[in-house]
This record gives C-alpha cells, structure tokens and sequence, in this order.
C-alpha cells in the first residue's frame, strides 16, 4: 500500500508542479514514456488508458509545441509520436522533478534510493516477459 500512496503523491506534485505552459497528468505522463518516438497506441497500451484519451492529450501538447507527429520509416500508414527540442527540455524538467520530489516524499537515503530501484527493476524483470505485465496485451504488437 505504501508503494501505492507514495506514486499517488508524486503523480499529485507533478500536477501541481509551476509548469508554463500548464501541462495535465496525461500530458505529464505522455511527456516522460516519451523517452524515444512511439506510436499513440502503446503508449495508450504503457499508460493504461483509451487511445482516444491518448490522442487528445497528443493533440494538446503538440499545440504547445512539445511533441509532433512524424510518418513511421518502418510503416508508411502509422505515426510516431516524437519529442520537440522544447518537449525535451520540458521532459527533463519533469523528470528531475519527479526525482526531487520521490527523495523528499520517499524519507529513503540515496542509497536506500538505489535499492528500491534495483528491486523494482528485479520485479519488472521478473513479471514481464514479453514487455507487458503477465496477462496483459503484448505493447510490441504495437510497435513501441
């Protein structure tokens, strides 16, 4: 439950965060699993949400200017959606502040920090198989 409380705070900080322009949790959380192009789909399939709610809130944040759509070399029907210069400057700010907030709301030391993360990567490793948590839908169908 604790795990649980603490990615409820953070995704709650990040909301707050003094963002300009403002970005949503959607966004916010579009922005970060943007750490390379992928298609709409699995990252409806990564964030656990409607393809529909996905490709508004990408419609939001490339009116910001912080994403585009660019044609897939490998699928000449398909779109990637990729990171603008200032979309990856906004990703990092994001980022470093999740990292900030996770220390401080966390109570755990630096190494303690390295720990959790070595277990959660453990976890993961262990519960997907096919890159998708056992029993669900494989996101490579998708191309990521």
């Amino acid at each position: 439950m604790g795990v649980y409380a603490l990615y409820w705070m953070l995704d709650d900080a990040v909301e707050r965060m003094d963002q300009a322009p403002r970005i949503g949790r959607l966004e916010s959380r579009i922005l970060i699993r943007l750490d390379r192009p992928r298609r709409m789909g699995a990252l409806a399939q990564l964030l656990l949400t409607g393809p529909p709610s996905v490709t508004a809130a990408a419609d939001r944040l490339e009116e910001m200017g912080l994403v585009q759509r660019l044609p897939d070399p490998d699928d000449r029907r398909a779109l990637l959606l990729h990171l603008t210069d200032r979309g990856r400057t906004v990703r990092s700010q994001l980022d470093e502040e999740a990292r900030r907030l996770f220390r401080q709301v966390s109570g755990l030391s630096t190494d303690e920090i390295a720990q959790f993360a070595a277990l959660c990567e453990k976890i993961h490793d262990t519960s997907t198989g096919n890159g998708a948590p056992l029993g669900c839908p494989d996101p490579k169908g998708d191309r990521e």
